[in-house]
C-alpha cells in the first residue's frame, strides 16, 4: 500500500496557472538557481504510516528517491524516464518523467507555465512560502502543495491530495546543495539482481 501510494505522488502530473506573479517568480527562480540536492526525506502516508530514505537531484533530469528498509522501492531517473524499481517483486516499471512531479522539480527550465500548471495558492506566511497547484486538463486527478522556507528560501515538504481526498507528506532535511554527485547515482543496474543501494 505504502508504495503505490508514493508511486502515485510521484505519476501524479502537474498543472497551470498563475496568481501572485512576483511570489511564484520568487519560487522559479530559487528552483531554476538548483543545481543537486542530497536530503533525507521522511514520509507520511494516509494511514499515518511513515517511511524514510535520501533523495537526490541533480539537474537537469537526474533524480534518486532511495528508501530505507524495510520499504522494499527505488527510484531513480537519467533524464526522460524514471525507473521505479521493487526488490520484493524484482520488477521494474518505466514511467516518462515528463509526467511527474520528479520530472517538474529536475526539468531543465522550471516554469509555472499557465498553458500546463493552475495556481490555487501562492503565498507567504509566518515564513512559510506555500504554492498549490494542480493540472488544469485534469484537474480531478489532485492537488500538488510545494512549501519553502522563505528566508533564506529553501525547499521543505511536498503535499500531495490525491483524487480520493487522501493526502501524503514528504519531508526534507539536512539538505546540502551544490555537491558533487556521481552520475552513478542514477543508474540502476540489471535488477537479477545487485541491490543498487
Amino acid at each position: 500500500m505504502l508504495r503505490l501510494i508514493f508511486c502515485l505522488f510521484l505519476l501524479m502530473p502537474l498543472s497551470a496557472a498563475a496568481a501572485n506573479e512576483g511570489l511564484l517568480r520568487s519560487v522559479e527562480s530559487y528552483l531554476q538557481g538548483l543545481s543537486t540536492i542530497k536530503a533525507e526525506f521522511v514520509q507520511i502516508a494516509p494511514s499515518g504510516e511513515l517511511a524514510t530514505g535520501t533523495f537526490f537531484l541533480k539537474r537537469p533530469g537526474k533524480m534518486r528517491w532511495q528508501y530505507d528498509p524495510p520499504v522494499p522501492v527505488l527510484m531513480v531517473s537519467t533524464g526522460d524516464t524514471l525507473k521505479y524499481y521493487d526488490y520484493e517483486l524484482e520488477q521494474v516499471s518505466n514511467i516518462p518523467l515528463e509526467d511527474t512531479l520528479a520530472g517538474f522539480l529536475a526539468q531543465d527550465d522550471i516554469r509555472f507555465d499557465p498553458k500546463v500548471i493552475e495556481v490555487l495558492e501562492a503565498s507567504a506566511h509566518d515564513g512559510v512560502v506555500r504554492v498549490k497547484v494542480r493540472q488544469k486538463r485534469r484537474p480531478d486527478e489532485g492537488e500538488l502543495t510545494l512549501e519553502f522556507t522563505e528566508k533564506p528560501m529553501q525547499l521543505r515538504n511536498m503535499i500531495l491530495r490525491d483524487s480520493r481526498d487522501q493526502q501524503t507528506n514528504i519531508s526534507l532535511s539536512g539538505a546540502e546543495y551544490g555537491l558533487e554527485l556521481d552520475n552513478k547515482l542514477f543508474r540502476l543496474r540489471d535488477p537479477n539482481f545487485t541491490r543498487n543501494r
